[in-house]
């Protein structure tokens, strides 16, 4: 029944270039937390009594962690190009490039928190954990009517940024400093997801709707890395996808 509804517009042995551009929304699955580290220095000046400084540069004063387990869906984009051979007038393959922004975001807007040592943190707005990554997504196209494919595969991701962000105040005996970004070291940089999705094409406009299921775990040392106990939990990409793009057959 599939093959007797295939329009022949797709031609066996064709190759085109597809440019696209979308949006994501993305979150992570399991536990992922987003973590606040602080250290705070003996005053060697009236300017910066505060400084965000390795411990082996001076005196810790006070030092202590933040965390927030319960992430949420944070937006962002994507771009790139996809590569396309078409096998027959059902089946093609492709091969395509992105820049992702995925992570996710945490309900943190309005924290604030006053250890029994007078550190207090506050958090203004929600902090987000940005994973911006090359998405590499190798597809099985399957055209089930006129322009209707539906698409499943592989997708090796690179993450090429991995910060934590987010306007974030802490002050200690009335000075205050704020922190806006920090590296997130638990967090490998290479993973893998399986993409499933459907996509239409109309007179070369190709409108793409992609959900991305991350099957290997982000995290290094699991609790171990993130302040916890040595127990293992896991945690994977889940990443929605909408793109548009121009076909372009040559």
């Amino acid at each position: 029944m599939i093959a007797s509804s295939v329009c022949a517009q797709q031609k066996a042995g064709t190759f085109s270039i597809t440019p696209k551009i979308g949006v994501t929304a993305s979150n992570f699955s399991g536990d992922m937390p987003a973590i606040v580290n602080y250290v705070l220095m003996s005053q060697d000046n009236t300017e910066e009594p505060l400084r965000w400084i390795s411990m082996s540069d001076g005196p810790v004063v006070e030092m202590g962690t933040v965390g927030f387990g319960e992430s949420k869906n944070k937006f962002g984009f994507t771009a790139g190009v996809e590569a396309q051979y078409q096998f027959s007038k059902i089946i093609g393959l492709s091969l395509g490039v992105f820049y992702t922004q995925q992570g996710a975001s945490y309900d943190t807007k309005g924290f604030s928190n006053t250890s029994k040592d007078g550190v207090k943190v506050a958090i203004n707005d929600n902090l987000k954990i940005n994973l911006n990554s090359i998405t590499m997504p190798i597809l099985a196209n399957v055209y089930i009517w006129k322009g209707l494919a539906v698409k499943v595969g592989l997708q090796p991701e690179l993450a090429v940024s991995k910060k934590t962000g987010g306007d974030v105040t802490i002050s200690y005996q009335g000075p205050s400093i704020s922190a806006v970004h920090s590296d997130v070291e638990g967090i490998r940089s290479f993973s893998l997801s399986v993409p499933v999705g459907v996509s239409y094409e109309y007179k070369n406009i190709v409108a793409d709707l992609r959900y991305n299921i991350g099957v290997t775990d982000l995290r290094k040392d699991g609790d171990a890395g993130w302040g916890g106990n040595n127990s293992r939990s896991t945690s994977q990409n889940r990443t929605l996808s909408f793109t548009v793009g121009y076909k372009f057959e040559l």
